[in-house]
């Protein structure tokens, strides 16, 4: 079953894709000691993973503030998932997981700053289908 809830609008300044993208998979199983210590049993918490990924973009200046609106406004601080372009070049339904963080590259004259932008995102397994 496909998700079918609210998706938050990527603001038209903004392509949606990111210079770095490290994925993974939350943990989806239990370990558990046996009272000899000899084995260690396994078992799953879920059966589809949650998948978490760390991705930075260097923007300038002036695109700063359409990142800020689409995490603070536009998805609600992380609250509604919105789309997001992978490396694989597919467009996937992500929810920012942390607030943005964002550095600051101070260019030779005021208006000609950088700025990279480093967001973790989170997807759920029912947005996958």
């Amino acid at each position: 079953m496909a998700y079918t809830g609210p998706i938050a609008s990527r603001p038209s300044q903004i392509t949606g894709c990111f210079q770095t993208f490290r994925e993974s998979a939350l943990e989806s199983t239990v370990r558990t000691d046996t009272d000899t210590n000899t084995v260690i049993k396994v078992r799953r918490r879920t059966t589809a993973a949650v998948r978490v990924a760390d991705a930075t973009i260097t923007v300038k200046q002036d695109e700063v503030p359409y990142w800020k609106t689409w995490f603070e406004t536009n998805c609600q601080s992380g609250v509604l998932p919105t789309k997001i372009i992978t490396p694989y070049g597919a467009e996937e339904v992500w929810r920012f997981a942390e607030p943005l963080q964002i550095e600051w590259n101070m260019g030779p004259r005021p208006g000609q700053h950088s700025a990279v932008i480093s967001v973790k995102l989170e997807q759920l397994p029912l947005w996958r289908k």
